[in-house]
């Protein structure tokens, strides 16, 4: 019987990938899961894996071609003897493998490829560090090899598209080898670390993929508590497994709703709340099951309403609206939060280690965030009409109405700053010019105008410059406002920055204020429309009533794209976030 295998969702708004090359020719026989081609995305080249055991049929399409997502990648046939060629074909791979003698010297890939463990070793392979990364960078090592580790000790630092990452020891043991040297790009699910001494472990383990064979739905309908499973053996993110942890939760007694079993955070909000939802049987692509399951929406109670009854991302955030806020968890009130520093010019990025050269320059590394927001900036440049409109805003109301809330907000646990009361002027005013929180989709020749408004927070941290959002900021008071601003920030600089936390950002938020400055003009962040950055907060004397008097004055400047919107436009946005600014309690 044959098998059209159409091009899976690579990722989340990618519609097309273009061919690199394939791994299989028609008529070779494939094992399930085997990569059969690389296909380039706007995001990095991804393998492709198949679905299933058999014999290839048809490939369509060659490298170099562009391929629709959901149209035919390639014709399997499966089933008899296709099914079985490739298991036999492994089996004496196996075989021979075994019996082979010991090269003098294996090759470096080889060795990244299948690492040899020692007696009792136990090798760690890079987990998904979120959804839909593929790979990830190497920034440093913390750890060296013959040095003892604890479970959940920092032993390195990995660099995806997205921020920085540390990743947690899984056992307690003793580095043998470490796979790979910073700079280099690692595989999720490729060798990252072989431990030695670890008790109780096979020859080899990847604990990154382990597959919990229970069911979501089995899992929460018992009333005794489900049979825990190391850590080690969980699916989950180095972050979730963090959050599991400070919580307090035994991540083995967590059911997965994520691809292949994995933790996800929704999870161990559903594991506290004792309900959790078995998301992966619906009708839905992957990223929109992902969706479901952060926002908390049982899949099961909605019909789609896309080809074929499929739900889509518009049918889950429909049935989010109609939906009771769930609560949100207080932040822990803190003596040392600072307003968050933006636009980086004080948080480089570069590493700290330096090579002399011998006319007495010195030369760092171009990689990690320094490469990312590089590459960022670039594609901007290019793709952007970038215009910049500047007004002056008087922030005095702003200031003595946010004195006049301290007491209230001491009581909170909350430090409240002005930043809370510029999300909440900048999202009302996007309420009455909605282009402003839009993207522009070229491929299809659409502009899509975002019901949420996801406000991007740019970061200037020790490791380069992070623009977490604060999601629906529309449906969040100053209050909740600022709590969220406070927490993004503090994650960034320990990171511990959820990849979720980093994506779907539809405008930004860039305050240059605090270093200084009266004028800048800052990038959009492609692919939203508009950045909205921060100048210096002074006294300066202006004319009220024919009067010269002192007041707090700080300059706005709003980059706009102007293939979207136009300058008249860009003037009366930034005349409406001045008027609710200026009249502060409009925003209360």
């Amino acid at each position: 019987m044959n098998f059209e295998f159409n091009l899976p969702d690579i990722g989340e708004g990618l519609v097309e990938g273009e061919i690199v090359k394939w791994f299989v020719k028609v008529g070779e026989t494939v094992a399930e899961h085997q990569p059969i081609a690389a296909v380039l995305t706007d995001k990095a080249e991804v393998e492709i894996p198949s679905p299933k055991a058999g014999k290839i049929v048809a490939l369509h399409g060659k490298p170099g071609e562009k391929i629709k997502v959901h149209t035919p990648l390639a014709t399997i046939e499966v089933g008899g003897a296709a099914a079985e060629a490739p298991k036999k074909k492994e089996n004496v791979a196996v075989k021979n493998a075994v019996a082979a003698p010991k090269a003098p010297q294996a090759s470096a890939a080889a060795v990244v490829e299948r690492p040899a463990p020692a007696s009792g070793g136990f090798v760690f392979n890079l987990p998904d560090i979120g959804e839909g990364l593929v790979e990830g960078e190497l920034v440093k090592w913390f750890v060296k090899e013959g040095e003892k580790v604890e479970e959940n000790q920092a032993i390195a630092a990995v660099l995806t598209d997205k921020a920085e990452v540390e990743i947690p020891s899984p056992k307690t043991g003793t580095i043998a080898k470490l796979h790979a040297k910073p700079g280099e790009k690692i595989k999720v699910h490729g060798p990252l670390v072989t431990y030695a001494g670890v008790k109780g472990s096979g020859v080899t383990s990847a604990p990154s993929v382990a597959v919990d064979s229970d069911s979501p739905k089995a899992a929460a309908a018992q009333a005794a508590p489900r049979p825990s499973k190391p850590a080690s053996e969980v699916l989950a993110t180095p972050m979730v497994r963090k959050m599991a942890k400070d919580q307090g939760i035994d991540i083995g007694q967590v059911q997965g709703t994520g691809p292949q079993g994995r933790v996800l955070e929704a999870d161990l909000k559903g594991y506290k709340s004792g309900g959790v939802y078995d998301n992966s049987g619906a009708n839905a692509t992957p990223a929109v099951k992902k969706l479901a399951t952060d926002l908390g929406v049982d899949l099961s109670r909605i019909t789609g309403t896309g080809p074929g009854g499929r739900i889509s991302e518009t049918d889950v955030r429909a049935k989010t609206a109609l939906a009771p806020s769930a609560p949100t968890a207080t932040a822990k009130a803190t003596t040392s939060r600072q307003e968050p520093v933006l636009a980086s010019t004080t948080a480089s990025g570069y590493p700290p280690v330096s090579i002399q050269r011998q006319n007495g320059d010195t030369t760092v590394p171009f990689t990690g965030i320094r490469r990312k927001i590089a590459e960022k900036m670039q594609q901007s440049k290019r793709t952007v009409a970038h215009v910049t409109h500047v007004d002056e805003c008087d922030m005095t109301a702003v200031l003595a109405l946010r004195e006049s809330l301290k007491p209230q907000a001491a009581k909170k646990g909350i430090k409240l700053t002005f930043l809370p009361f510029i999300v909440r002027a900048l999202s009302k005013s996007l309420s009455e010019f909605p282009m402003f929180n839009s993207s522009l989709d070229e491929a299809a020749g659409e502009i899509v105008i975002k019901r949420r408004h996801n406000v991007g927070i740019a970061v200037a941290a020790p490791q380069g410059l992070v623009v977490p959002n604060i999601k629906s900021a529309q449906d969040k008071d100053v209050w909740a406002l600022a709590v969220d601003i406070s927490t993004l920030a503090e994650k960034v600089r320990a990171k511990t920055i959820e990849v979720s936390s980093l994506q779907d950002g539809t405008i930004t938020i860039t305050n240059i204020g605090p270093i200084g400055g009266l004028f800048a003009t800052p990038i959009v962040n492609h692919p939203e429309v508009a950045i909205l950055g921060l100048m210096k907060l002074a006294k300066r004397p202006v004319v009220r009533d024919g009067k010269v008097v002192a007041r707090d004055v700080m300059n706005l400047v709003l980059s706009f794209d102007h293939r979207i919107v136009d300058g008249a436009d860009a003037a009366s946005f930034m005349n409406t976030i001045i008027k609710h600014l200026e009249n502060p309690q409009t925003l209360l």
